[in-house]
């Protein structure tokens, strides 16, 4: 018999998360290893809507679980409905996402099985001794291989660290008609007064220019001080559709908004062309921009672990660099009208 993989499905307002579809990867990865059935199971107030949509895109079941008065996210009635769940139907696997919500109740989920939890996974891989989670603890510097020895397993995906799943990647046989996944609906009666929902502060990065640029600028600690974030708008100019953006550090400093940070207490971004500009590579901040399509990282420390992700390694003082090659660009080019081109060309 396969082994059974459940995804707890992640959404706000009715609206599935990313991170969704980015776990159904995870799971085809185990299932391509270890066969067996996919699951969705998600949890709200009013699941009509998203469970629809999870069974249209996927062609998978759906167990759509209504929760009387969770309009909301809340820790307690999560664990509590979902060792409900998972008491009546056990599984082998059980993936969330490694947000805030389900950095909160994954660990109490294998806790209340007596299985294992493994959080912030990248990715799968099989050995000879059976499945490996791979994650990054150090810096992306070192990559660690986990295994369990007890189950139910519990995992948290980092968000962005897969290609998300998408309707195209369905696989089908030469005659077989595609339809979309059965959905179980339940109404779990429950209550628990334990957390209560006091309200969402949206994020000051929502609506901002970073989720729809194609190019994206950042500055880090390496600028030295507010005024020389000049140099990092100058850069942004010659690109077309282009934003600026920046690590927690500088926005902490006050030289830029907080609607400007790219990282994961800030906006997580995929334009096709991101270049960090004398940013270390902190983890909270790759995990904001690692999907981008090309990376460019200028940094005077060679041993930066930006560059172990970056595709192109400039090794110079970002403010001698940036003069530098905005003047070699306007000489070449010499009409202001063309100052696209460069752009075009990365983003070809």
């Amino acid at each position: 018999m396969g082994k059974k993989t459940a995804i707890i499905a992640e959404h706000h307002n009715g609206v599935l998360s990313p991170v969704t579809y980015e776990l159904l990867t995870l799971a085809k990865r185990i299932q391509e290893i270890e066969a067996g059935d996919i699951c969705f199971f998600i949890l709200g107030a009013d699941t009509k809507k998203p469970a629809q949509t999870l069974s249209t895109r996927t062609g998978l079941p759906v167990h759509a679980v209504c929760i009387p008065g969770l309009a909301q996210y809340n820790g307690a009635l999560y664990k509590k409905a979902l060792s409900v769940l998972f008491t009546q139907t056990p599984f082998d696997y059980i993936l969330a996402p490694h947000s805030s919500s389900g950095m909160d109740y994954a660990p109490a989920l294998s806790m209340a099985f007596g299985g294992s939890c493994i959080t912030s996974v990248e990715d799968v891989v099989k050995t000879d001794g059976g499945l490996c989670f791979i994650r990054y603890p150090v810096w992306r510097q070192l990559s660690a291989k986990l295994m369990a020895d007890t189950y139910p397993l519990v995992l948290t995906l980092q968000p962005g660290a897969l290609k998300a799943f998408s309707p195209e990647e369905k696989t089908q046989g030469p005659n077989q008609v595609y339809s979309q996944g059965p959905i179980e609906r339940s109404v779990l009666d429950i209550t628990d007064h334990s957390m209560v929902y006091a309200g969402t502060k949206a994020s000051p990065s929502e609506g901002s220019d970073l989720a729809r640029a194609d190019v994206i600028v950042s500055g880090g600690r390496g600028i030295r001080e507010a005024q020389n974030y000049k140099y990092i708008e100058m850069l942004a100019r010659l690109f077309p559709r282009s934003a600026t953006g920046g690590s927690r550090p500088i926005c902490d400093y006050k030289w830029i908004p907080y609607g400007k940070q790219v990282g994961i207490t800030g906006a997580t971004v995929s334009p096709k062309l991101y270049i960090a500009c004398g940013i270390s590579g902190a983890p909270q901040h790759v995990e904001g921009m690692k999907g981008a399509g090309f990376i460019v990282a200028v940094n005077t420390d060679p041993d930066a672990p930006v560059f172990q992700i970056a595709d192109v390694c400039i090794v110079e003082d970002l403010m001698e660099f940036i003069p530098f090659f905005i003047e070699t660009f306007k000489k070449k080019r010499g009409k202001e009208d063309e100052r696209n081109d460069l752009g075009e060309s990365f983003l070809a």
